[in-house]
Formats: C-alpha cells, structure tokens, sequence
C-alpha cells in the first residue's frame, strides 16, 4: 500500500465540466485541492473535536485540537460505544452544510450539466488509531451495493490535513469499468469488502484541509490505517443528477441516528432541512439482493462460531426492518457473549 502511486491532480479543470467528467469516466475518480475553504472544514473539525472529547474519545492531557485519541476509547461504528457519540456528531448542523455549500454544488452541476441532488443520507467517520487491541482500517469495497438507484458520485473529504500516516482514502483507477464485484462479509463501510481481484491501479497522497476526492459509486477503494496517534475524521457525501432516480434509504437519515426532527431539533436555524424535497426525487425500489447474501453469509459465519461476523450482526439488529431477521442475529450475537 505504501508504493502507491500519487493521485492525478484535476485541479486545473476545476471550471471545465466536460473535461472532468470525461477524465471521472476514464479514472473513475478526481482528486482536486481546495474545492472548500480551509477555514470552514477546520470550523467543522473543532465542532467534532469537541463533541469526541466530550464522549471520551480523546485524550484530556492534549488540547482537543490536536485530536489526540484515547486508545482506550477506541471504538467504531457501529458498536454502541461508538454510535453513543456519532449520533451528536452526524447531527453537526455545520458539518451537514458543509457537503451542500455553494463551491460544491456547482462543481457537480458543471460535471452532469444539469441540477444536483446531494443525498441526504451521508457517512462521517471517526477512525482510531491502530494499536494491537484496536486494529481496524476500511476494506476494499465499492459504494454502488450500499446506495443503489442510479449511478450516483461520492464526495470524500478529510476534516483537517490528512496525510498517509493519518490514513487517507485510496481508490484503484479504473475499476469502475468492471461493474459490481462479489463480495464477503467484512467489517467496515456496511460490511462487504471486494473477494476477488481487484482491477486498476490503486492511486492515494495527502490531503490538505479543503481537498476533495470525487469517484464513482463502482470505484473500489479503501482506506489506509491511521497510523499516526490521532482520531481521524471525515466525511463522503453523495450526489448524483437531480433528473435520475435514487432509492428511498437515500432520503434517511444515517443508520441509528433518529428521525431528521431529531436531527433537525438540535439546529440554530431551519435553513436547507428537508432541502430535497423541492426537487421531488423520483424513488426507485432499493436492490437488497447483496444485503441479503451479506446476511446468510454472517449468519453461516456465526453459527460455526466465527467472531468476523459480529459487525454484520450489529448491522443486522440495528438496521434491519425483518424482526424475524434481528432475533436471529441477537440470538447470534448473544452466543457469542456467552462462549467469551
């Protein structure tokens, strides 16, 4: 992972629509720096900062700038430990605008040549550093099996410089090309990481706090492990032409995280809430066929005793409409609490 090479830098067609949609089609992906101003995304990271101190996720002999992480808070979604603090982060009034600011929106417009629709639904991250009791970096996946309807574009942004050691993303290039790729059961980004070979040539580097990286929903890509002392955080939103059709879930808030009157109910003002809804998005059924064999797989896992299948029971109880579905994945789950 470390000779990886250096992402292509599409910061000179930042004002070209055709030319960057042309190289998103060849690359699958686009790197551009200083999309959004440095001090609104390092305004956000204090908010977040702070909301991880006061859950205990940093260390209280540093100043909560430095984000200094606890190790022995480490933590990830979606253990409730971790959604214990994430849900006050994800609802950051701030941290919302910040995927539909103006720089942003114009930048896709110019890309699809007509109105953008940002999901509502997004992911933040909050990824601790590796240790020997916390060893957990995002597999290799591709967004398409999570978000379906139609083609739709991550937008992923570090809150804060990011380089290498902090555990930036890396896409591979061109892999887009080859379509959905099977899966297994794994434990990060909704619990399916690619198992076969993977296509293109994997391209990462460092962030400065304004950075982009935009990539296709088939785009694999992962991230690489924090190996530095800090939390990193950031987020990916997505956004895709306001004349195409995406899929209910889009439209919700993230897993575990209420109602958006709960969200909403912690805001200063009700500028952009329900800011969707005016371009009254045309909704297609969600393909749950991958979900579904993720599922089976876990719960094959699980009966035989394997612990890799805890997160996808997680998910399972936690986001699962089926109660016969999350019954199942208690019973699992609690199997495994009584073994241990």
């Amino acid at each position: 992972m470390d000779a990886m090479r250096e992402f292509l830098d599409s910061t000179d067609l930042m004002n070209d629509g055709p030319a960057l949609a042309e190289r998103l089609e060849r690359d699958g992906y686009l790197f551009l720096r200083g999309l959004l101003p440095r001090e609104a995304v390092m305004n956000v990271r204090r908010r977040l900062l702070e909301k991880a101190a006061a859950g205990g996720w940093l260390d209280p002999d540093h100043p909560v700038d430095h984000a200094v992480a606890d190790p022995a808070a480490a933590c990830k979604d979606p253990e409730e430990p971790y959604m214990k603090v994430f849900r006050d982060i994800w609802a950051d009034e701030e941290l919302h605008r910040l995927r539909t600011r103006p720089e942003v929106l114009a930048l896709f417009e110019r890309i699809f040549g007509e109105p953008v629709l940002v999901h509502p639904m997004f992911v933040q991250r909050n990824i601790f550093p590796q240790s020997e009791s916390f060893d957990f970096t995002t597999g290799a996946h591709q967004d398409k099996v999570h978000i379906g309807g139609a083609t739709n574009y991550a937008m992923w942004v570090p809150l804060g410089d990011c380089r290498r050691v902090n555990g930036p993303l890396a896409v591979s290039a061109g892999s887009h090309r080859s379509g959905v790729l099977d899966t297994k059961v794994g434990n990060g980004a909704g619990g399916m990481d690619i198992c076969v070979p993977i296509p293109g040539e994997w391209v990462t580097g460092s962030f400065d706090a304004g950075d982009a990286l935009v990539f296709t929903d088939t785009t694999v890509h992962c991230a690489l492990p924090n190996r530095s002392a800090m939390l990193r955080q950031s987020f990916d939103a997505r956004y895709q032409p306001a004349s195409q059709p995406t899929t209910e879930k889009n439209l919700c808030t993230y897993a575990g995280c209420g109602t958006w009157e709960e969200v909403y109910a912690s805001w200063s003002s009700d500028e952009e809430q329900y800011y969707w809804q005016a371009l009254s998005p045309k909704i297609v059924p969600f393909d749950n066929r991958y979900y579904e064999r993720r599922d089976e797989m876990a719960f094959d896992m699980a009966e035989r005793g394997d612990l890799a299948a805890r997160d996808t029971l997680l998910r399972i109880v936690q986001r699962d409409p089926d109660d016969k579905k999350r019954r199942r994945a208690e019973d699992l789950l609690n199997s495994f609490t009584a073994a241990s």
